[in-house]
């Protein structure tokens, strides 16, 4: 009995040991911190196990209505550096006092981007009737284009932060440029196959998407607001004229407009997520929503 006593506390003290020295491995990684959880998947492609990547927006909130927390602040103080979308509110409103830091390294990943102008509203609440607007649209990383630009500023500045790890972060490079040329081809055979020439979401999250693909972005929300019946009714129009029957509709907003539309339509809604982090099935999960096909 002793003996089986012993065999357990030392299964249980390797566990502890094993688990403590991860946590110490994880600790002593440097720390990059990112805006959103797609570009976490990018630094995670290049940098592999190098580093630590930590994000500031949590899964399922929208970048739109968050804010830092002291928690979050305080381990931003502990990055090496941040790599921001650069086009997003809350990011605009820490980038100067970020970008002061001479001992932190700001990487606007918009920059080498082709952005689409125009305005790209989003509404808060009653207590932000008016919502915030962008010169641009800031859904970059929603694109295969986009994110060979992104990838390789990524890899420009971790090289100059880590200088020792350059051939694994050009090799790591090398890779994941396959990998989205792989994704771009499939989301291509998608769309080629399905005949479509446009598609309806109820925020327009799409803008870079549908330019890489040759596809119209339709929205059901107008300026940040929500439709009025004349204007749900020419969305039901629309899908009828195309031959649409599916409604995309992000995980971050309301779904009852995009439900009454699919009812009218004989359709159904879709859900799909940009912010989630792992950005190659998200895009193809995309592709298969504009389809169409129930992936």
């Amino acid at each position: 009995m002793r003996r089986i006593h012993f065999a357990i506390l030392l299964a249980s003290t390797s566990f502890i040991i094993a688990g403590c020295a991860n946590k110490k491995e994880k600790a002593s990684k440097p720390i990059i911190m990112v805006s959103i959880q797609p570009l976490k998947y990018f630094v995670d492609r290049i940098a592999d196990s190098t580093i630590q990547v930590k994000v500031m927006v949590p899964p399922g909130s929208s970048p739109e209505m968050f804010e830092p927390t002291p928690r979050q602040m305080a381990e931003l103080s502990q990055a090496k550096a941040y790599f921001a979308i650069g086009l997003l509110d809350f990011e605009m409103g820490m980038q100067q006092k970020l970008a002061d830091n001479a001992q932190f390294k700001y990487v606007n990943l918009s920059q080498g981007v082709d952005l689409i102008k125009g305005e790209c509203h989003h509404e808060h609440g009653d207590e932000d009737a008016e919502g915030h607007h962008h010169a641009v649209d800031p859904h970059i990383w929603m694109s295969t284009v986009n994110a060979k630009v992104m990838a390789n500023s990524i890899v420009k500045n971790l090289t100059m932060l880590f200088p020792d790890k350059e051939k694994v972060f050009s090799e790591n490079l090398s890779s994941f440029l396959q990998e989205i040329d792989s994704i771009d081809q499939a989301i291509r055979s998608i769309v080629e196959k399905s005949g479509r020439k446009s598609f309806i979401i109820y925020h327009p999250a799409l803008s870079y998407f549908a330019r890489d693909f040759g596809l119209t972005q339709l929205s059901i929300e107008h300026e940040g607001k929500s439709p009025s019946a004349k204007g749900v009714m020419e969305v039901v129009e629309h899908c009828r004229n195309e031959g649409i029957t599916t409604i995309l509709s992000q995980s971050q907003f309301d779904t009852h407009n995009s439900q009454t539309i699919a009812n009218e339509i004989g359709g159904t809604v879709i859900k799909v997520d940009p912010l989630q982090e792992n950005w190659a099935n998200s895009m193809i999960h995309i592709a298969n929503a504009i389809a169409g096909n129930r992936k």
